[in-house]
């Protein structure tokens, strides 16, 4: 074999590897990943709490912080799901707005719209 052969089945290893190894990455994402939809750069997000409350249902938490320069302009919504997997339908799932100041760390709070909701999705974009 001649050094151009080898130095490419090296390389074509390498990059092998290297292409394995960034599949299993999103093994290291954060917990809420599963539940969040943000594709944003602004916000870190730090935690997502969820509990329940035997009247109205699952209560949500989520904490993040700015890293922007300047004043970020974030719309957010919750939509929830019902066990089979069907949307609740709920005006608590509509667009609401919320400001946030460089480097502030903010909470945004939301209640289920009852108890057959018991799985959501968290959507956030930026303005």
């Amino acid at each position: 074999m001649t050094n151009l052969k080898r130095i490419m089945v090296v390389f074509g290893l390498a990059l092998l590897v290297a292409c394995a190894g960034g599949l299993h990455q999103g093994s290291n994402a954060p917990a809420w990943t599963a539940h969040v939809s943000y594709d944003g750069r602004y916000l870190d997000i730090l935690e997502l709490r969820e509990w329940s409350d035997p009247e109205t249902g699952t209560k949500l938490m989520l904490r993040a912080e700015s890293k922007a320069m300047t004043t970020v302009r974030i719309s957010f919504r919750v939509l929830w799901y019902r066990a089979d997997g069907q949307p609740v339908s709920t005006v608590l799932g509509k667009w609401q707005e919320r400001t946030i100041e460089s480097g502030q760390t903010v909470e945004i709070v939301q209640s289920a719209p009852g108890p057959e909701a018991v799985d959501y999705r968290f959507e956030i974009t930026e303005k």
